[in-house]
């Protein structure tokens, strides 16, 4: 009875609890957070590198110049 028990409230709690979704990569989140975007191969002249999205793609965001707000220190990566 109690093992009829126990696998009823174990599925009941499986079919509640809603499945994780994954989100964002925590270089691409910071990079958003920083209004910049993640591109493949680079910045290019008019873009400053201001981060690491992931191992192929940098946080490139236009110079200062154009847009003036200030480029916080990114922290750094747990280990």
């Amino acid at each position: 009875m109690r093992l009829h028990l126990l696998l009823s409230v174990l599925l009941l709690s499986l079919t509640i609890i809603p499945k994780a979704s994954t989100g964002l990569i925590p270089g691409q989140k910071q990079c958003i957070l920083l209004q910049g975007v993640c591109k493949d191969g680079g910045c290019t002249s008019t873009d400053d590198t201001i981060g690491v999205c992931n191992d192929e793609k940098k946080c490139c965001r236009r110079w200062w110049v154009f847009s003036p707000y200030p480029t916080p220190v990114p922290k750094s990566k747990s280990p």
